[in-house]
């Protein structure tokens, strides 16, 4: 009887360190069937839903001030009668709310004094240092 040394086996390639075309192809039919597959079939399963964790209550936060809740209340309307057609009752709730949040940090930002002929406070200034230094390099 003629047996097959322990590198060679019948069927796949020469070796066990060598892949073979054929198996190559082989391999890569099977990994792209299951990858096609796959996610079908996990899309396809109903999954349980899962617990909503408690969240905590939202922290009362101080009242906006009847300037900030009419800009955000005209921001609002804006948004429903563009796209309220398409969103449902919970979105335009969740909307509403998003835009009165919106507000709150407007209130900080425009209580910050600040003329227009004020300069950044940040300026990017090249030394003479820096600048020989890219000359140099190009």
């Amino acid at each position: 009887m003629l047996e097959s040394t322990p590198t060679e086996r019948p069927g796949t390639c020469e070796s066990d360190s060598k892949l073979s075309r054929r198996e190559f192809a082989r391999r890569t039919a099977l990994a792209a069937a299951t990858a096609a597959v796959a996610p079908a079939a996990l899309l396809s399963q109903e999954s349980t839903p899962k617990p909503v964790p408690a969240t905590a209550p939202p922290q009362a936060s101080p009242p906006l001030s009847p300037e900030l809740q009419a800009e955000g209340e005209l921001k609002y309307q804006w948004i429903i009668q563009s796209y309220g057609s398409r969103l449902s009752e919970a979105e335009k709730k969740d909307i509403h709310r998003l835009v009165m949040e919106g507000q709150k940090p407007l209130a900080a930002f425009r209580s910050f004094p600040l003329e227009n002929s004020d300069q950044p406070i940040t300026v990017l200034k090249f030394t003479d240092v820096e600048m020989n230094a890219t000359r140099s390099q190009g």
